[in-house]
């Protein structure tokens, strides 16, 4: 590779460091199968990555061992939960954009390279090695870097003709790598290309070469297979490399971006025995190596409606929630800004926009959509194209324009099964789609006919992905109530061309719904509404959390209860009850802010007419004191080893970046907002919720996944018992499909009035009756998080998978057509429960490499493993077909379910414990226990 510019826009190769560079037919030749393709190269190889671009995808650092990045582009080393990185190093040439370029002494340039903006360094001089190393070198390794890719080897042969001419240069390049050995033992090198350096550099630790079976002209253009003459000189070469040095060797190859050629090229490379890498020449998007990066990111576009929130917008409540049931995580934006730039292809498994209305720059977006569809991305138009599109654009797509008048009566003359998803389709007249389907790869979804034969499409499906227009999506209904007559599900996972993925998983945790309970701070100094008329605090105290012992998540208003806020008169009861909840083992502590705000945008604007939060004396909203200011003070109620570990948000719950930015710098977890309010008089999914949103990157607000009993009983005005709806609302979203945990969620205020306190303790009474996972809200936030993370990754093969960026979430939900896990082929896999809602595999925190690993088989496991328990599977090493190691940790005494071919035993402390029952199905025995401890520890699992 030639010295690549940090701030070029077309980073390339050069043609000469195409040279002997080997086997393109493989860009034409057939897949191996999997039993033919090695999954390891020799000689140890680490699977290495090569990214030069400036947003460095997590990914990579996930399911690679080194990824080779360009340090210009970070102020600071990136974090990396696996991979190591190793810094882009060019020792032949000094790119004139580098920082340290004007201090290169002039002697030392040999020439210039105007196509890259980069002079050619006078290799053989002994001042270049100083100067690399003090200057280059030592700075990378400040920051952190400790492996080191050094490129542009052979520049200096454009100028030094003969081997006696080369091998000073030779010479010299091998002692800068030698004294960087001796300065720093530690570090590692790999070297692109050094074949005449590596005699003199006995030490490196990798080898690099690129284009063995194809390439690309530096632009990107021309890709083409390679002379079979090159591809077996360069083969040669780098067996000799192998063999002679004992070095791991890692070949590039350049290819268009079309996953499926690219991973054949791959293969072709790992049978070689080499470590692969296919990419485009800039090397600045996600390529393929020896796993493939399976995207699972969805680009969301919407035009913002004023509303300032993000949580409130269409794109987040009606789309995004159907998006993370498959498993994607959601980025979001907004039209009005500036769309995302560089090579999206890769990042994403594809782009929906939501677009009922005309965005405000036509052309450019046009422009940009356009570029997408170009590069292979997949985009789901939903509600339209949120602009006029000419028969230009629609021609690309397979459409044309439909005409622009028709002649009652309109009927329907096919409709497909993606709709009458909630309620039946009926012909509009008026409200007329702009196209119908030419293309014979283009499918129409609804077609529509006038009394003259003319045609209109309401949704198509074609090779580029699909539209869907008004009023075929939605319908309104009274009361400002909606409905889909579009299945999002299917409309979707079809346009985008979704394949069946390990989804994580949020709602579940052990093969049971999780479920949680918390409590905003509200009138926690309120009076219940009977003649001894004590504080709602005493009421919940002794009524619900004595009562009612399950995990719990419960706030204070700092601003209700301490002698700062509003009712210092009766400060010291309010303490007393405070402490006593918190003191409650099974009781999380969280602040509800100092002042609840109402209006969070207002109180944040110092706006103070009205007041947008408690009229708390002498107060001018902080946000330092509504955050920090009241957890300190919060902790202080708290016994010893308890302190606040979640903010709940008051109000609109529309707190800023920067709220939340502060709590999550604090190390606190957030949650409040959304939330889902489906009943059965509007079960409808447009009453549904995302998980939560990104408030700028590294800052995610998380939304609660049902709604508090202030919405069902019409914003406290009653009827008072509405709470009980919440009952339904965890019905539907558990069947067809789980969309939710099942959260408890309420004020101190619902202990004010009888009906509703009666009502509160009703959905109590139903939910411990079901079969869940109880944790505490700041458990469930952190799966959310570690849900917006997570990566995934597939062998070449595709027999394999690698979840990565797990976080603390360890549920993963199964597409049918992926089979079952293979117990022998995974690992950090405790077991597999086949629900009415989903397959749920069930993850230890047992991984390698920082990755839970997954082979699947056709057929049902038969080694010992867990179906269900009400807790985390921390640890379950099968030793073979009778025995495991397990360590199972939950917050209530365990319970779990262990299916194997015959009955199981635990084993703990020496004391044996049998099932409490046992369950014959399917040639399998289920059985089950029931324990006194809350935590296993390490515990063996016998089955005779």
């Amino acid at each position: 590779m030639l010295e690549r510019s940090p701030h070029a826009k077309n980073l390339a190769l050069p043609k000469r460091a195409m040279f002997g560079l080997l086997l393109g037919a493989a860009l034409t030749s057939a897949p191996m199968s999997s039993a033919q393709t090695p999954q390891k190269p020799a000689n140890g190889a680490a699977a290495t990555a090569f990214f030069y671009g400036k947003d460095l995808p997590r990914e990579l650092l996930a399911h690679y061992d080194r990824v080779v990045v360009e340090p210009d582009h970070f102020a600071k080393i990136p974090d990396s939960p696996r991979a190591e990185l190793f810094a882009y190093v060019s020792l032949g040439e000094a790119n004139r954009s580098r920082s340290w370029y004007a201090s290169i002494p002039k002697n030392l340039f040999l020439g210039t390279n105007e196509q890259w903006g980069s002079d050619v360094i006078d290799t053989k001089n002994a001042a270049w090695q100083t100067f690399v190393l003090d200057r280059v070198i030592e700075p990378l390794w400040t920051k952190g870097y400790r492996g080191f890719f050094f490129d542009t080897l052979d520049s200096y042969k454009n100028y030094a003709k003969t081997p006696a001419e080369q091998q000073p240069h030779a010479r010299q390049l091998g002692a800068i790598v030698t004294t960087l050995k001796e300065r720093h033992p530690d570090a590692k090198v790999v070297l692109n290309r050094g074949f005449d350096v590596l005699p003199h550099a006995p030490h490196v630790d990798g080898f690099v070469a690129e284009s063995l079976f194809a390439t690309c002209d530096s632009n990107g253009s021309n890709c083409r297979a390679m002379p079979s003459a090159s591809t077996q000189e360069l083969l040669q070469k780098l067996k000799l490399v192998r063999t002679n040095y004992n070095l791991p060797v890692t070949v590039i190859d350049y290819a268009p971006p079309d996953r499926a050629g690219r991973k054949a090229i791959a293969k072709r490379i790992l049978e070689a025995g080499f470590d692969p890498w296919v990419s485009t020449p800039a090397l600045d998007e996600i390529g393929v190596g020896r796993v493939e990066i399976v995207p699972r990111r969805v680009l969301l576009l919407y035009k913002s409606t004023g509303e300032g929130y993000l949580g409130v917008e269409d794109a987040a409540v009606l789309i995004a929630p159907t998006l993370e049931w498959f498993g994607y995580a959601v980025d979001y934006a907004d039209v009005r800004d500036p769309l995302p730039t560089g090579k999206l292809a890769g990042r994403y498994a594809g782009i929906v926009t939501l677009l009922p209305n005309v965005v405000d720059a036509p052309g450019p977006y046009r422009k940009w959509l356009t570029e997408q569809l170009a590069s292979g991305l997949r985009i789901a138009f939903i509600e339209g194209f949120g602009f006029e599109p000419d028969g230009e654009f629609l021609a690309k797509l397979g459409l044309a324009n439909a005409k622009a008048t028709a002649t009652a009566p309109m009927k329907i003359t096919a409709q497909s099964k993606h709709f009458g998803f909630e309620g039946p389709v009926r012909p509009h007249l008026r409200d007329r789609p702009p196209v119908r389907v030419t293309g014979a790869d283009v499918r129409s979804l609804l077609r529509l006919e006038d009394a003259d034969g003319g045609v209109w499409d309401g949704a198509a499906l074609g090779p580029w992905g699909g539209v869907a227009f008004i009023p075929y999506v939605l319908e309104d209904r009274l009361e400002q109530e909606r409905r889909f007559l579009l299945d999002p599900f299917s409309f979707i996972k079809e346009a985008l061309a979704l394949p069946p993925i390990p989804a994580p998983d949020v709602t579940t945790e052990g093969g049971r719904r999780i479920m949680t309970a918390h409590l905003d701070g509200d009138a926690f100094v309120s009076r219940v509404e009977r003649p001894d008329a004590p504080f709602t605090a005493k009421v919940v105290l002794e009524e619900i959390l004595r009562v009612y012992r399950i995990p719990h998540t419960v706030s204070i208003v700092e601003g209700e209860v301490s002698s700062a806020g509003m009712y210092p008169q009766y400060t010291a009861q309010l303490e007393d009850y405070a402490r006593k909840i918190f003191a409650l083992p099974h009781v999380e502590m969280a602040s509800h802010t100092f002042s609840h705000p109402f209006e969070w945008e207002d109180a944040e604007a110092g706006h103070r007419d009205p007041l947008p939060h408690l009229a708390i004396p002498n107060y001018k909203f902080d946000l330092m004191r509504e955050i920090k200011g009241a957890v300190d003070q919060i902790n202080t109620y708290a016994p010893p080893g308890k302190k606040v570990k979640v903010v709940l948000w008051s109000g609109n719950c529309s707190p800023s970046a920067d709220a939340v930015g502060l709590a999550t710098s604090l190390g606190l977890l957030n949650v409040n907002g959304g939330g889902a309010t489906r009943t059965k008089d509007t079960p409808s999914l447009t009453r549904g919720s995302p998980m939560g949103i990104p408030k700028r990157p590294g800052v995610y607000q998380v939304f609660a996944p049902v709604e508090n009993e202030n919405v069902y009983t019409n914003d406290w005005l009653g009827p008072f018992d509405g709470y009980r709806h919440a009952i339904e609302t965890y019905e539907l979203n558990e069947n067809p499909r789980r969309l939710s945990t099942l959260t408890i969620y309420y004020h101190f205020y619902s202990a004010a009035k009888t009906a509703s306190l009666r009502a509160v303790k009703e959905v109590y009474d139903w939910a411990i009756k079901q079969e869940t996972t109880p944790l505490y809200l700041s458990q469930y936030a952190a799966k959310v998080l570690a849900f917006q993370q997570v990566s995934l990754a597939r062998t070449l093969d595709g027999a394999t998978w690698e979840v990565g960026n797990l976080g603390e979430l360890r549920t993963l939900r199964l597409d049918p057509q992926l089979g079952w896990p293979d117990m022998g082929r995974s690992s950090a896999v405790a077991g597999v429960r086949d629900a009415s809602p989903g397959r749920y595999v069930h993850l230890t925190d047992d991984f390698e490499r920082g990755v839970a690993v997954l082979g699947f088989s056709s057929s049902v496991p038969t080694a010992p493993r867990l179906q269900h328990a009400n807790g985390r599977a921390r640890r379950w090493r099968i030793r073979d077909a009778r025995h495991a190691s397990i360590r199972i940790d939950a917050n209530m005494p365990v319970e779990m379910a262990v299916e194997a071919q015959t009955s199981c035993v635990l084993v703990l402390g020496g004391k044996r414990i049998a099932p409490s029952s046992t369950v014959s199905r399917d040639r399998a025995v289920v059985s089950n226990f029931r324990l006194t401890m809350s935590d296993t520890g390490e515990a063996e699992l016998e089955c005779q």
